[in-house]
Order: structure tokens, then sequence, then C-alpha cells
């Protein structure tokens, strides 16, 4: 089977978005949420600066697109990267939400949100006219975010399954039109309504 011709670029931002999974299994070794919040928030704000920079700077643009233009989607080209938003989501989830529930909205993200990618462009057959991605795919996430939910976050398992699929949902949603910050927002509110008090 040929791979898609968008596999190697969808892969290298995948592989970055991948990266971000040690928020998740940080947290559930125990982390302090002050820390990680702490280290988030001082990323976040290192990529604003970055994207603030090469929006003001011809050489910051030139400099930037050479190392990332690769990996960067049409609507990147003008607004904020998915990094930039995958980062300021998680920081908020993780000093906002209760520990299991930032767990798990931030596995999503990281993990829930790139198996939906890559297992949909590589082996989706069942297509949505409306954008394109795949039952495959959100199959993939639904696994994807069910695992972590329940063994990294330690979720009931029926609270696990409503998480894996508001993330799936959540990843198919046309707004806003990152899916970073749609995921964990989505998935860490269905955590902590579904609890309860």
């Amino acid at each position: 089977m040929t791979a898609p011709p968008r596999w190697g670029r969808e892969l290298g931002r995948k592989a970055i978005h991948l990266t971000s999974v040690a928020v998740p299994v940080a947290l559930a070794l125990g982390l302090s949420r002050q820390l990680a919040a702490m280290t988030l928030g001082a990323l976040a704000v290192i990529a604003l600066l970055v994207e603030g920079a090469r929006r003001s700077s011809v050489h910051a643009a030139r400099a930037f697109d050479r190392v990332f233009a690769p990996l960067l989607r049409a609507h990147e080209t003008r607004a904020l990267t998915g990094a930039t938003w995958l980062l300021a989501s998680m920081c908020a989830a993780v000093a906002l939400l209760p520990r299991d529930a930032a767990i798990t909205a931030t596995w999503a993200a990281a993990v829930g949100d790139a198996a939906a990618a890559l297992v949909g462009m590589r082996f989706g057959r069942h297509r949505s006219l409306r954008d394109g991605k795949s039952l495959e795919g959100s199959v993939a996430c639904i696994i994807a975010t069910l695992a972590g939910a329940w063994l990294l976050a330690r979720l009931t398992f029926p609270l696990a399954f409503i998480a894996s699929m508001v993330a799936a949902i959540a990843e198919r949603l046309p707004w806003p039109r990152d899916d970073n910050a749609r995921l964990v927002a989505l998935v860490g509110v269905a955590v902590v309504v579904g609890r309860g008090p």
C-alpha cells in the first residue's frame, strides 16, 4: 500500500505532538500540578514570543519557515500554530482541572488526536464528505484515549469511555479551527461533569 502524499508531513507533526505525552505521564507519576503548569506556561510564553517574532520580523519569519514550514498546515501560516495552542491549552488544563481530568484531557490531545490523524490518514476508508476525516481515525482516537483515561488517569471504565467518546467527537468538530484546545477543553469538562460532586 502506498502512503498518502501528506503522510510524511503528518508523521512529522504528530512526532512533535507525541512528545507532549510527557505531561499526562508526569502528572500520573506524581509531578506537582503547580510545577507542571509553570513549566507549560513558560513554554507557552516562549511559543507566543516566537509567533510574534515571525510576524514582525522578516528574518525571524525566514528562520522559522526554514525549520517548520514543511510541517505547517495552510491556516497556520497566518494564525497560531497547533503547537502553541497545544501548550496553552495543556497549561490551562493542568492549572484549572483536577489531576485525573487534567491527565485525561492532556492524554487525549497528545495521543488520541495523534492516533486519529495517523490511523485516519494511513488506513481511513470511510470518510466524511464534510471534512474528509475517517471512521477509522475516530475509532483509533477512542481506543487511545480510553486506554489513557482508564489505565493512566485511573477513571472508572464508564467515565473513561465517555471521555474517549467526547475526544472523538471533539476531534471532528469544525470549530474552533484548532482541535488541540477543543479536545483539551471538552474532554476535561466531560470528566469533571461526568464524575459529579
